[in-house]
């Protein structure tokens, strides 16, 4: 049975030694760094307490020394090996348990004691073998090293407990078994002169059962943490595109602001002065062909003026501030109706559902592009706008009778990636279809995703 245990242990040590390097070199995790260097010092620590390799040592220490001092560096050794891996192990502890996250100067400070131990047992080891006094090292070890570490671990729990992730449960449950049949050992190794080896193996692999757990655990929350992250960085480069194509839309409306301002005070001021100084000329005797070529001249200026203030409209269209996206889009199939040649339908289904007044417009110019590429190049008499609004969905369609167009000859030119510019802006989809019998674009907005 004292073999089964042991071989069990063992094993198991040996299985975790190999996991926590590769989980380190894997998630470059401190914690699992700690460990594999506990699992280390601890093996070694065991495998000592086989007879064969504590032979075997003890015959090479006495290559070095005389027997009695082989002797006495192998009792310093064994209780010196027992600071280097509780301290790895509290360390690995901190690490694994986020403290040093959650409490970082905290946990500063008690590596910094964990550390100042190790330097201070090192010096006693070697005084102590030097003076051959082994019953001061022991001394430090049992009234100063032991209670210093309980004192922190009953410190730190109540923090882990109350701050660090579920897999806490887990592995301080193993933590507590794990210190207490370390204490029972030691104490019937010094106190009762029994065997407590045995006993500390028995907590050593309930301690790995339940650290298989925890540490599955872990793994679990560390992938949800790095998708998190990862969706967080998504999302930020998402804002900061979305931004982009904002400033540029922003820089776009404004130059459009500009161009109708000049079109309207500018331009069109100079044709209302031509027209005037034209019409003065009305009262001079000019014969009848003069004067018939004079009238058509001044209807061309009105006509003219009618075009600039047409387009000035169209590139500032403020009827959606005042009337909204609906009806400015009405109006606009409106004025296109008055050419003979080309007829363009407008229809609403659904409940209107009011978005801000820079989506709105963003979606005016999207229309107003698709509908200018009918206009250039489908060769289409008639077309169609359909606004359709189902519960927090938009679509709207754009299709025309045109000669349709090959998707594959199609080059991306400034109105097409306008177009996918603002989709963009509106975190929507435009999907097309086209063939010899027209051409059809649908522009689905989810209206949650939309500012």
């Amino acid at each position: 049975m004292a073999d089964f245990i042991w071989n069990i242990a063992i094993s198991y040590l040996v299985l975790f030694l190999v996991l926590s390097i590769c989980l380190h070199i894997y998630t470059k995790e401190k914690s699992f760094k700690y460990y594999a260097y506990y699992n280390i010092t601890i093996l070694f620590y065991l495998l000592t307490k086989k007879e064969p390799i504590y032979y075997y040592l003890l015959d090479v220490l006495q290559n070095v020394f005389n027997s009695s001092d082989a002797n006495l560096f192998f009792n310093h050794l064994n209780w010196y090996v027992q600071v280097v891996f509780y301290n790895f192990y509290f360390i690995f502890s901190i690490y694994f348990l986020d403290l040093d996250r959650l409490f970082n100067i905290i946990s500063i400070k008690v590596i910094k004691i964990l550390s100042f131990l190790w330097a201070f047992f090192s010096i006693i080891f070697l005084v102590s073998f030097k003076l051959k006094t082994f019953h001061i090292f022991f001394n430090f070890f049992q009234f100063l090293y032991l209670p210093t570490v309980l004192i922190l671990f009953l410190y730190l729990v109540p923090k882990a407990i109350k701050h660090s992730g579920k897999h806490k449960y887990f592995f301080l449950t193993g933590l507590f078994f794990y210190i207490f049949f370390a204490l029972v050992s030691f104490y019937m190794s010094v106190y009762m002169k029994l065997g407590g080896i045995k006993v500390f193996l028995i907590g050593i692999i309930i301690e790995n059962f339940c650290f298989a757990f925890g540490l599955a655990y872990k793994i679990k929350l560390v992938n949800e943490e790095n998708q998190q992250n990862k969706a967080a960085i998504l999302l930020e480069k998402q804002q900061q595109e979305l931004s982009k194509l904002e400033a540029l839309i922003d820089g776009e409306e404004k130059e459009r602001r500009r161009i109708a301002q000049e079109l309207h005070d500018g331009l069109n001021g100079d044709l209302s002065a031509i027209k005037y100084r034209l019409s003065t000329l009305e009262e001079s005797n000019l014969s009848t062909t003069d004067s018939e070529n004079l009238t058509k001249i001044i209807d061309m200026v009105d006509e003219s003026c009618a075009h600039v203030r047409s387009i000035s409209h169209n590139l500032m269209p403020s009827s959606i501030l005042d009337y909204g996206l609906i009806e400015t889009a009405r109006e606009y199939c409106i004025k296109i109706n008055t050419s003979d040649t080309f007829k363009i339908d407008f229809q609403c289904f659904g409940n209107y559902i009011e978005l801000s007044k820079k989506s709105e417009t963003v979606i005016y110019r999207i229309i107003q592009e698709l509908v200018t590429n009918i206009l250039k190049h489908s060769k289409a008499t008639e077309a169609m706008i359909q606004f359709n609004y189902r519960e927090e969905e938009l679509f709207i369609t754009v299709e025309d009778n045109g000669i349709g167009f090959d998707k594959s000859s199609i080059t991306e030119g400034i109105g097409h990636k306008n177009i996918k510019t603002r989709v963009a802006f509106l975190n929507a989809q435009l999907d097309s279809n086209s063939s010899n019998l027209g051409t059809s674009y649908t522009l689905s907005i989810d209206l949650n995703k939309t500012k």
